[in-house]
């Protein structure tokens, strides 16, 4: 019997990402190329000072965010069929791309980003039915906006709600709450701010300058060896998805193929802020969830010797990156 790696039990993709973050908390060496750089965020800089206190145990919370986060991706594949058959190869992709390639100095706080993407495009994805849907736009805007008070890269994202909207076809009633929604963490931010007697537009214009500051981080200076060949399978892979995903469009149900736009266009974006003066290793956290979620459609439109194969390289080398 062939292996099929596409139909892989689900406790052995979970031992698969089990070894890939073991060995990257464990072992793996944090990449920080300007430690004297501080790029602050509200949020941000709270995770950090715990990470900073607390390194063993943020290590063990990074790790067990890592898993939940590649669980729950695994999970979110395959309620909603993204894919033509069921497959749980979406949560070791994500352990991969999370954390087989890079690991940022500030895991813990790029964990927490992932996570909460994670949470809104899952809530995004409950809102696709008939009737009103308020509840869950909300909190899928909520987290949305929750992500440039957690890193400063992140800072175009909440924009995405106006796509998400007509991805998932909203009212709008909804697109309303949606926007009020995603700003709420900021306000709620300024208006901390001003009750310790801060200026509340201190806020704003401190985001904007983490998100325009030079961080030092340089992805093909500062890197092993291997980086760069990893990052070129991982993307590789990510576009033939894409490539599968639209020319089977026509052959997928309107809510699969609202819920892969939506996929596609996140994983666009937060590929795109590579260019931000910003951004550092943990960007590869956040665009992970996008990535995992595309990636299966590749493994499986290929013959499945050569999808093994492809994995197995991808597993493999991401290890001895880790380890070397």
């Amino acid at each position: 019997m062939k292996p099929d790696i596409i139909r892989q039990p689900l406790l052995l993709a979970i031992a698969s990402i089990l070894v890939v973050i073991a060995a990257a908390m464990t072992t793996g060496t944090t990449i920080s190329p300007a430690p004297e750089t501080m790029i602050s965020t509200p949020l941000g800089d709270l995770i950090g000072l715990f990470q900073e206190r607390f390194p063993r145990c943020s290590r063990i919370l990074c790790g067990g965010l890592l898993l939940l986060t590649g669980i729950l991706c695994g999970r979110l594949a395959v309620r909603y069929g993204l894919y033509p058959v069921s497959s749980t190869l979406t949560i070791p992709l994500y352990g991969l791309v999370a954390c087989g390639i890079l690991l940022g100095q500030e895991y813990l706080t790029e964990s927490v980003a992932a996570f909460v993407l994670l949470l809104s495009t899952q809530n995004f994805f409950a809102c696709f039915r008939n009737g009103y849907a308020i509840g869950a736009v909300f909190r899928a805007s909520f987290f949305l906006g929750l992500l440039p008070l957690l890193y400063a890269p992140l800072l175009p994202l909440p924009l995405l709600v106006l796509a998400a909207a007509f991805c998932f076809r909203r009212t709008l009633r909804e697109v309303f709450v949606s926007l009020c929604s995603v700003v709420l963490p900021f306000l709620a931010v300024c208006y901390i701010a001003w009750g310790q007697g801060a200026n509340p537009l201190d806020t704003p214009a401190g985001l904007w300058h983490s998100f325009v500051s030079d961080s030092g981080y340089r992805i093909f200076a500062n890197t092993p060896p291997l980086v760069p060949a990893l990052l070129g399978i991982v993307l590789f892979i990510v576009l033939c998805a894409i490539f599968f995903g639209l020319i089977s469009f026509r052959t997928v149900s309107i809510k699969a193929r609202g819920m892969l736009t939506y996929t596609i266009l996140l994983f666009t974006v937060t590929g795109c802020l590579i260019a931000v003066p910003s951004v550092t290793p943990g960007l590869l956290a956040v665009a992970a969830v996008p990535a995992a979620l595309l990636m299966p459609l590749t493994f499986i439109r290929i013959q499945r010797t050569v999808g093994t194969l492809l994995y197995l390289i991808l597993y493999i080398t991401c290890i001895v990156n880790i380890l070397q």
